[in-house]
């Protein structure tokens, strides 16, 4: 009697404690999208009030969406008991996905050491020539900066117009543009809209380097003449050359959507591979705005524009790999 009682308690100390099941059954099912959704709240919040830098926050923000949309397309891994080897394909999964998720918009976050850190240039010559030493990169980020023209009867700014000469060994290129005070419809409510100013004093503009050779500034003209002067900041532009982007981005969503077709979990909705669409679209249009400081509203923007046709993609890919591709007989 003694050896099965101590044999039936053996058998009883070898069962997991429940509290660690209950903590571990929360940890799958909702601490995580709880604590990425509280997260985005908390640095945008931050952002608002000034309590946390703006870019900091911004890429807070970022991460903890991507955490989210990567539980809703892992959800089936996570919140399910899987086999430790499926578990393992979907860490894997998750760090690749992550990380090329997240590279394209650190790179516009923090786009490294300035060539060329706010540089004052006038019409009347004064900051020239104006030399950015490119040499290797495949292309530059210019970002310029100004401020509108005081109109000299006392009325609204006047608009002020920009042409620069950049000269290389290819030759000399041309950039012009305009910084002006814009009219803009915004919504009010669910029917109301107002009409309202916005500002635009920046620009970004990515000028290829073929040569891969120092370029120079060599002219600026104003108009009007009496204009302030422009700042102009040079970065080395982070990403690979366009059919890169593309190709890497096809393998992405490949690996994708083999993982949702085709990978440990019977049955997908598809939403890991709808969520790679929408934040690639997301990029897209976060990379090619004209914002020269990104912030939580530029964010918005692109998620807005970006998100949408990126996920309307990811769902006509999602439909045809359900017609292409048929899961093997398990």
């Amino acid at each position: 009697m003694a050896t099965a009682s101590r044999s039936t308690g053996a058998k009883q100390r070898t069962k997991p404690p429940v509290a660690a099941m209950i903590a571990a059954d929360a940890l799958r099912t909702w601490v995580i999208p709880v604590t990425a959704a509280a997260a985005i709240v908390l640095f945008a919040a931050g952002s608002a009030t000034g309590i946390m830098p703006t870019l900091p926050a911004l890429a807070g923000a970022i991460v903890a969406t991507l955490v989210l949309l990567l539980y809703v397309g892992e959800r089936p891994l996570i919140a399910e008991h899987r086999p430790a080897r499926d578990r393992a394909f979907g860490a894997l999964l998750a760090v690749t996905w992550f990380t090329a998720c997240y590279i394209p918009f650190h790179t516009r976050l923090f786009p490294g050491r300035p060539l060329v850190d706010a540089a004052s240039v006038t019409a009347a010559g004064a900051g020239l020539p104006l030399r950015i030493p490119s040499a290797g990169a495949r292309a530059i980020d210019l970002l310029l900066e100004g401020k509108l023209a005081p109109s000299p009867t006392g009325g609204p700014d006047l608009a002020v117009h920009y042409a620069l000469t950049v000269e290389a060994g290819s030759g000399p290129r041309a950039i012009d543009g305009t910084f002006e005070d814009r009219l803009a419809t915004r919504r009010l409510g669910r029917r109301g809209t107002a009409t309202v100013h916005q500002t635009h004093t920046s620009d970004v503009r990515v000028l290829p380097n073929p040569g891969r050779e120092d370029m120079t500034i060599t002219k600026v003209v104003l108009e009007p003449a009496t204009s302030q002067p422009v700042t102009i900041s040079a970065f080395a532009h982070p990403l690979p050359a366009p059919w890169i982007l593309g190709v890497a981005t096809a393998v992405l969503l490949a690996v994708v959507v083999a993982f949702d077709r085709l990978g440990p979990v019977p049955e997908t909705d598809g939403a890991l591979t709808l969520a790679t669409a929408a934040v690639v679209g997301t990029a897209v249009i976060f990379w090619t705005s004209n914002a020269v400081h990104p912030d939580f509203a530029a964010l918005i923007g692109s998620v807005i524009f970006g998100g949408p046709l990126g996920f309307a993609v990811g769902a006509l890919v999602w439909w045809m790999a359900k017609r292409l591709i048929v899961r093997p007989a398990r």
